[in-house]
């Protein structure tokens, strides 16, 4: 493959490229050198006047024109896969009112009430869809076997098949990340197909139902050698309309094909039709096939001429194209269940808590206090209506961090906690960025991860590593650190000493998830007295980490953990920011506003306070450091105080306080405060790259962090925004840390779907900046909400142009093709970048070059190689980190995810069948279906691995069924007002197997179901059976009459037999 072939690289075909993927209410366009003659995207439009497809290829094209592209087609069928699963599984909470208009935000509310932010479910679909994006980047762009291109049905279907058992796995494993990445690339072949290849021109209505699934193949496609298209003369320069340009043999004899690109790639050598026959081309301004053999092209990508020769079936071929999807997704659901694909696409309204706990044996009083408070959460748990979507703990000490524990159920993390016992510890250091980056790698988008320790960090070479997991899934960490009292805190008040030691430990003493030898002499004592020196400069990682990802650090001291650990017991929401500063020393007064949106307000300060005072817009002093001022006030809460930390909730709506409220704290040294709100509307960034070098121009989402040399791209959703009722916009913010700030106006005040902005780079904050958006609500108070994540502008680009989906065997060494890209702007600068990689599972990771010199906008391949180790699990799933840190400072990263596949040989598809028995006959109105059932028996068989489960949709609970057997047999039974069924039936080893029935035409799967047969068809038959045994007898009698009338009489004497002696 490919991948192991990294000298054949060509740097211009490597270059990150992918679709535009746009769930977006504002896009801010940073533009940094325009490129007019450059398109953006394939699907749709990018910007209104500038640099989109329609502008530059299809002045002419009216915009009014409903344009299906690959977001439009992935939203609409996520959208009712959703709607589907909100009208089947019943919510905790009233009645899921279901109507045919709703939007995925208004469905949301609908179901889970409309305090609920459907923020992580939004993200989700935002993750979902850029990973349908990637399938268009790089060598994976060009390569046909990822699209149905080429004619390539056979490598494309088994890329799907393939995939399919890395999707569940992983998914029932839990890396819900991976999972939505693998599903999008799925979802990317699916859609192409129905644009690519023939398969609408061949009149076909329906979409393809075995496309992905084990054991289908395609047996009816165009040889190699036989012609598809005929030349057509109006497309030659690759703008034009070919409507009949298939060849008609082809059509009668429903053979596929698909349409030839002549800058493929299969295992980097460039493929493209094959000469002296007239194959069919893609077709378009981009493909250079357009003008070899048969002129023209076939796909249909865009509803229009300029672009995609078949334009007039786009529509056709979309529809198609969501309901595969559709059904590919449902699939999906069936295979990791509604538990598991409700936490996937974020449906589950509460986050996930995380807790890393430091298990030394000087954090005994810690491990008490959190063990307190998640046996209060027990009993939390039991009463929540939403309580938090999983509980995950991971432990660590020194030289070990692990295993992890995870459940929806707390007392299992109470109980892994009374089993832990603080020991060992010997040095001061600690590994807390390994065991954090274990937690990051099975923590869900959007979790809160909580980190109890009381060392610095022993492994910052990971610090790295651990920002970009927390990144890519949006997870904030916050961090509560113990000191001793003595020393007063980390604030600043004391000089903090650094350890003469070597802080860089070797690399194989934590490059083990569970390290079983002690390598450390246990010392006697409590190891809290021989803290006395801290790396200040590790320390100070736990506070650049809590604020690049919107957490907290928090300092405790052992006797006020068990205070300071009530945090974890207050209830968890997607919390929206509404305001925050870090790390000030001087009086503070901040006016923050708070609008008729906000449910509940949580103001946070960090760090020792002289005083700190809050004002209500009514006039209401509430000071935050007496407990005893407000207790029990109607709507105010202390979550915790301690002489480090102040947490209180208000609750808004009780008290209708909405308008500017006003805090004022005064630190004694060094304080950090945070003002957040549980509120439905919320903000989620997204920066996007442009690529307008591939095969499907478009945007790219940045894995990492904008880079200061490409066009870089802004997508502000606004989560929410179709229940809120906004009453206008006003403007974007770009804020670095000193409080500079770039204001970008809007062109339209009221919200709408799409807005779009551009500025020149140098306008970006050349400083770490957050994003904030303004406006009013319909009540006219003013609202704010500010990003919880950080970024800054970096020198370099990393790219995995083969694509991050990766996987192998245990025991394999895995090639991984990476590059880099010097974006620096600053003249003819030459950079120096130093290069990281690091994997979470405890695999050796090689590079072949850990520092690179590049010149400006020059382009080197790397190389990564994974060692996946002979003891790791089949189907587990790791993630790959690489970064870069150029001579400037600033850090680049990229990631992908490590599938760890089976050696096992199964890869055939369990048998499905569907035997009908009791009908709805007459009972199929809308009067008489609701008090009528049928019936089927489902017959499910697999005789290599096994059977793992068997699902239906619409759900019934098959509740004889046991897993592991190889052949069953099982009674569905449906309402008659639901006539159709789809089986869904998994083997151990991942490989799927459907089949369906229809009841209301008697039409089922032909190929595996037993579907019943219409009465007339019945009658037919009988007809015809007495007709051919009729006919059958007249040939006996013909062939009897010809015999007699044609034979010749013997008449020659026969001698007698002569009897033996016997007789």
């Amino acid at each position: 493959m490919l991948r192991e072939r990294i000298a054949r690289l060509n740097p211009s075909c490597v270059e990150s490229s992918s679709r535009i993927l746009l769930l977006v209410v504002v896009v801010v366009v940073l533009v940094v050198a325009p490129e007019p003659a450059g398109a953006f995207l394939g699907r749709g439009t990018l910007l209104e006047t500038e640099g989109d497809i329609f502008g530059i290829y299809c002045p002419g094209f009216d915009r009014d024109t409903r344009v299906w592209h690959h977001r439009e087609i992935t939203r609409e069928a996520v959208r009712r896969v959703v709607f589907r699963y909100f009208q089947e599984v019943a919510p905790a909470v009233g009645v899921y009112n279901h109507r045919p208009d709703l939007t995925l935000e208004e469905a949301y509310a609908e179901y889970y009430g409309d305090t609920h932010s459907p923020k992580p479910f939004l993200s989700a679909v935002s993750t979902l869809v850029d990973a349908v994006a990637e399938a268009d980047t790089g060598l994976l762009g060009a390569d046909p076997r990822y699209h149905f291109g080429n004619e390539r049905f056979s490598e494309s279907q088994e890329n799907l098949k393939s995939r399919w058992r890395r999707i569940i796995k992983a998914g029932v494993a839990g890396d819900y990340s991976a999972t939505l990445h693998l599903v999008g690339l799925s979802l990317a072949t699916i859609q192409d197909f129905y644009s690519h290849t023939n398969w609408i021109e061949l009149g076909n209505t329906d979409f393809n139902r075995d496309i992905g699934i084990s054991g289908k193949n395609f047996t009816n496609v165009a040889g190699f050698r036989e012609g598809t298209c005929k030349d057509c003369p109006d497309a030659a320069d690759g703008v034009g309309s070919c409507p009949d340009n298939l060849l008609q043999e082809i059509l009668d004899q429903k053979k596929l094909t698909s349409g030839y690109n002549e800058d493929a790639y299969v295992d980097g050598v460039r493929t493209g039709k094959p000469k002296g026959v007239n194959k069919c081309s893609h077709g378009g301004p981009r493909d250079r096939s357009h003008w070899v053999g048969a002129r023209g092209g076939i796909n249909k990508e865009l509803p229009t001429a300029c672009f995609s020769p078949h334009h007039q079936l786009h529509e056709q071929a979309a529809e198609q194209a969501v309901r595969a999807s559709e059904h590919y997704l449902n699939l999906v659901r069936g295979g990791v269940g509604n538990a598991l694909f409700s936490r996937l696409m974020g449906l589950h309204p509460t986050p996930a808590l995380v807790i890393v706990l430091d298990t030394t044996d000087s954090m005994d009083e810690e491990l008490t206090a959190l063990t307190h408070s998640v046996n209060r959460l027990v009993k939390q748990h039991e009463t929540a209506t939403y309580p938090p979507a999983e509980y995950i703990l991971v432990p660590f000490n020194d030289p070990e961090y692990g295993p992890v524990t995870r459940s929806q159920q707390p007392h299992e993390i109470y109980d892994a906690l009374t089993r832990e016992k603080a020991r060992d510890g010997g040095d001061e250091a600690e590994l807390s960025m390994a065991a954090l980056r274990l937690a990051l790698h099975y923590a869900p988008l959007h979790s809160h991860v909580f980190l109890f320790t009381d060392a610095s960090i022993k492994d910052p070479e990971l610090f790295d590593a651990v920002l970009t997991l927390a990144l890519s899934k949006n997870i904030k960490v916050t961090t509560v650190l113990t000191m001793p009292v003595r020393h007063g805190g980390i604030s600043g008040r004391i000089e903090l000493l650094e350890e003469d030691d070597d802080l860089q430990s070797d690399e194989n003493s934590y490059n083990h998830r569970i390290i079983r030898e002690n390598r450390h002499v246990r010392l006697g004592g409590n190891n809290r007295n021989r803290r006395q020196k801290r790396q200040l400069q590790s320390l100070s990682k736990y506070s650049a980490l809590a604020q690049r990802t919107g957490g907290q650090l928090i300092e405790t001291t052992g006797e006020q953990t068990e205070e300071t650990s009530r945090i974890l017991e207050a209830k968890q929401y997607p919390m929206a920011i509404l305001w925050r500063v870090f790390d000030v020393n001087s009086p503070q007064t901040v006016r923050v506003p708070v609008d008729s949106l906000v449910k509940e307000l949580e103001v946070s300060i960090s760090g020792e306070v002289d005083s700190a005072l809050l004002v209500s817009p009514k006039g209401v002093n509430i000071h935050l450091v007496a407990r005893s001022d407000f207790d029990g006030y109607q709507g105010y809460r202390v979550v915790a105080l301690t002489r480090y930390f102040i947490q209180v909730r208000i609750n808004t709506t009780q008290r209708e306080d909405f308008g500017e409220w006003t805090l004022k704290f005064h630190p004694t040294d060094v304080a950090s405060a945070v003002i957040s709100a549980h509120t439905p509307m919320d903000i989620l960034p997204v920066f996007y790259t442009p690529d307008a070098a591939s095969n499907q121009p478009s945007l790219q989402r940045n894995i990492g962090q904008p880079s200061r040399g490409s066009n870089t791209y802004l997508d502000i959703v606004i989560t929410g925004v179709d229940t809120a009722r906004l009453q206008r916009v006003e403007s974007a913010q770009l804020l670095d840390a000193a409080g500079e700030r770039v204001t970008l106006d809007m062109p339209v005040k009221s919200p709408r779907r799409n807005t779009y902005l551009s500025l020149p780079t140098r306008q970006i904050p050349q400083e770490r900046f957050t994003v904030a958006l303004v406006g009013k609500d319909a009540s006219g108070h003013q609202f704010r909400r500010e990003s919880g994540l950080v970024w800054e502008m970096v020198n370099s680009v990393l790219a995995f142009p083969l694509g991050r989906d990766i996987w192998g065997p245990p025991g394999s060494k895995l090639t991984i093709p990476i590059t880099i890209t010097n974006t620096n702007v600053d003249g003819d600068t030459t950079n120096t970048y130093f290069i990281t990689a690091y994997d979470i599972s405890g695999s050796t990771v090689t590079l072949n070059q850990t520092r690179v010199k590049l010149e400006r906008k020059k382009t080197a391949p790397l190389s990564a190689t994974v060692e996946v180790s002979p003891r790791a699990l089949p189907y587990s799933t790791n993630t790959l980190v690489v970064t870069a840190t150029s001579n400037r400072g600033d850090t680049s990263q990229a990631l992908a995810h490590i599938s760890v596949t089976s050696r096992d040989t199964d890869r055939v598809a369990p048998t499905c069948k569907l035997h009908v028995g009791r009908g709805c006959s007459g009972h199929l109105t809308a009067g008489t279906c609701r008090n009528n059932y049928w019936t089927a028996d489902v017959v499910a068989e697999d005789y290599d691995s096994g059977l793992l489960q068997v699902k239906s949709f619409p759900e019934f609970d098959f509740t004889n069924f046991v897993s592991g057997a190889h052949s069953v047999t099982l009674r569905y039974t449906g309402k008659c007002c639901k006539p159709t069924v789809t089986i869904e039936v998994l083997d151990v080893a991942g490989n799927l197997g459907t089949c369906s029935t229809d009841i209301s035409n008697g039409e089922g799967d032909g190929d595996d179901g037993n579907p019943q047969l219409r009465s007339g068809e019945v009658a037919g038959i009988v007809v015809g059976s007495v007709l051919g045994a009729i006919l059958l007898v007249l040939l006996v009698v013909f062939a009897v009459i010809y015999r007699r009338r044609h034979k010749r009489e013997n008449v020659t004497p026969k001698r007698a037999r002569r009897r033996s002696s016997s007789e």
